[in-house]
């Protein structure tokens, strides 16, 4: 197994691969891991450098005790760039690998030469002003309904977050889910819930393509246009076919957009 000890020795479970001169990193979301990529890996390796690790708590990495916040995700995420020599990356994060993603940008944008924002928040909750992240309240009922209606409630996440949800995709997407600690993934997410990345979007020095699935659960298509609109150099898609797991659902394109943004034709 190839794995990357942080200065904390925390383990990180990575895979590193293609012969591509342009790299692309994937950033997992909430309850993931690596494996979720497969096959936009698979489509993206005869282009491209692809590397992929899992989180910190989630899938084969190490689950270190006390809490962590984003800013630990955003530091690990940094740290695997260092260690494995990327430069002038595209970096995709999906659901709360946006939040990773746009928190190492905070710090640094020296390894990164183009972001990809897939069905993943800026700010995770709605407010007055911001009306594309999770209605006020649907983050602590979902919380309550996963700790009364565990594991049944990771289940019932997989299959929201395919257009299909009987495919065998949301079978891999329960076990890989089930990886990740009940106490640890609420944690993490509610350290989510505090940070906003609007300021930094309105900032950013670096062409930034927001995608959302049109059958998303979780947002609509009004957030990818926010991060088109809102980024200096922005731009949006809307996947038709979609659910919240774009690069799976839509496999084929998904590694068509990432092929073109990354070559500097989208």
């Amino acid at each position: 197994m190839s794995f990357l000890q942080t200065p904390d020795g925390t383990r990180l479970r990575y895979t590193d691969t293609g012969e591509g001169v342009k790299t692309v990193v994937l950033v997992h979301g909430w309850k993931g891991s690596r494996r979720l990529w497969e096959p936009a890996v698979y489509g993206l390796a005869d282009e491209f450098r692809v590397v992929a690790f899992d989180n910190r708590g989630m899938g084969e990495s190490d689950r270190p005790t006390g809490a962590y916040d984003i800013d630990v995700l955003a530091a690990d995420l940094g740290f695997v760039l260092e260690r494995l020599g990327v430069e002038d990356a595209t970096l995709v994060g999906w659901s709360m690998g946006c939040s990773i993603s746009l928190q190492y940008l905070e710090g640094t944008r020296d390894r990164v030469a183009r972001l990809v924002l897939i069905n993943g928040p800026v700010k995770l909750e709605a407010v007055a002003d911001f009306p594309f992240g999770l209605a006020p309240g649907r983050l602590d009922g979902y919380f309550e309904e996963l700790t009364r209606n565990w594991p049944r409630a990771d289940l019932e996440f997989a299959h929201e977050a395919l257009r299909d949800p009987d495919d065998l995709f949301a079978d891999i997407y329960y076990r890989v889910a089930l990886q990740s600690e009940l106490i640890d993934s609420i944690r993490i997410a509610r350290a989510q819930a505090r940070v906003d990345h609007r300021r930094l979007l309105a900032e950013l020095d670096l062409p930034v393509l927001g995608i959302v699935g049109r059958h998303d659960p979780y947002y609509d298509e009004g957030l990818a246009e926010y991060i088109g609109a809102s980024a200096p150099d922005g731009r949006h898609l809307i996947f038709e076919e979609s659910a919240h797991a774009v690069h799976y659902d839509e496999t084929r394109r998904f590694c068509r957009v990432i092929s073109d943004f990354s070559r500097g034709l989208l």
